[in-house]
């Protein structure tokens, strides 16, 4: 008799699979609509932002970091990127402004986090206020609808069978799935998340590394704030007021990314928000509300939260027969 010991990442991406596929089956016997093309494709399409961000929030989590700011982000990108196209700047350019939105929301987290030592949900939230704060300012709390450019709603077209957003995403998440796996900065994130001090100890730049995985992630959160407002095509402060930070945070948790840092995969997490996605898409199917949307959200959070806990204190073993020597 061997022993093999699985760890709390692997389990719970085992566990989230079949989860997934199980709401994925349910939802094909009681909904004749689910299994539609268009459907499925909504359902990536609606999740598409969240894989951008959560790409990036991932490596931030994985090592010790956590961030609340990315609704306030958005909607200081949307805001910002209408107003410099009403003001004659030309499309790209007016993007290019806005992502440093992202940059520096990133940086002056990463800052208070990683420098001043600001518990990370107290200063990701205080970003999140500051950003928000600023779109309602700039905006006087109206969406920006007039005087925006014919091309601003460029993100709706289709490439082939696929819109661009999509598109978008996968070519980000892939990017950031090489980054984890192949590149130092990785390695670094593993490393940190397991044990800043021993990682510091062994050469890792431990601040220098958590505040480019916070510049990444405000800077991915612009880039979803850009893509949104595109959608509908106007600056609105009101972007992304349905808790998308949290909705980030179940999806990660969700993929087998520890709270504590150390562990976790993009996969996971893609696997992660299909299930958020799902479950939206499959509710709405069944004419259900989006105040208990959000009650389901909160129990899925706390379900897998539990779960890591039990995971990662009691540990699992599995036996497998095996020839002894």
């Amino acid at each position: 008799m061997k022993h093999v010991k699985l760890s709390t990442s692997t389990i719970q991406r085992m566990a989230t699979l079949f989860i997934l596929l199980t709401i994925m089956v349910v939802l094909s016997c009681v909904s004749d609509k689910y299994l539609n093309a268009r459907n499925l494709m909504n359902i990536i399409r609606q999740e598409s932002t969240l894989i951008i961000i959560a790409s990036a929030a991932t490596l931030l989590m994985i090592s010790g970091g956590m961030d609340l700011s990315p609704a306030g982000v958005i909607a200081l990108t949307s805001v910002v990127l209408a107003k410099l196209c009403v003001a004659g700047v030309s499309l790209p350019v007016a993007i290019a402004g806005s992502l440093l939105i992202g940059v520096l929301a990133g940086a002056f987290s990463g800052f208070l986090t990683v420098i001043a030592k600001v518990p990370a949900m107290i200063a990701t939230l205080g970003t999140w206020y500051i950003t928000k704060g600023l779109a309602y300012a700039l905006s006087n709390s109206y969406a920006i609808v007039q005087g925006l450019p014919e091309n601003f709603g460029w993100v709706s077209v289709y490439v082939g069978p696929f819109p661009l957003i999509v598109i978008i995403a996968a070519v980000i998440f892939v990017i950031f799935f090489i980054v984890l796996n192949k590149t130092l900065l990785g390695k670094y994130a593993y490393a940190i998340g397991g044990n800043a001090e021993t990682a510091r100890l062994s050469g890792v730049n431990v601040r220098k590394v958590q505040c480019v995985l916070y510049i990444l992630t405000g800077l991915m959160s612009s880039i979803a704030g850009v893509l949104m407002s595109s959608r509908i095509s106007s600056g609105d402060p009101n972007l992304s007021t349905s808790g998308i930070e949290f909705e980030i945070i179940v999806a990660i948790i969700l993929g087998g990314t520890s709270l504590l840092g150390g562990q976790g995969s993009l996969g996971g997490t893609l696997i992660g928000v299909l299930i958020l996605g799902n479950l939206s898409n499959g509710m709405n199917l069944l004419g259900i509300g989006t105040v208990y949307q959000f009650i389901v959200e909160g129990a899925v959070l706390i379900i897998a939260v539990v779960v890591e806990l039990i995971l990662k204190g009691n540990g699992l073993k599995l036996r497998r027969i095996g020839k002894k020597g």
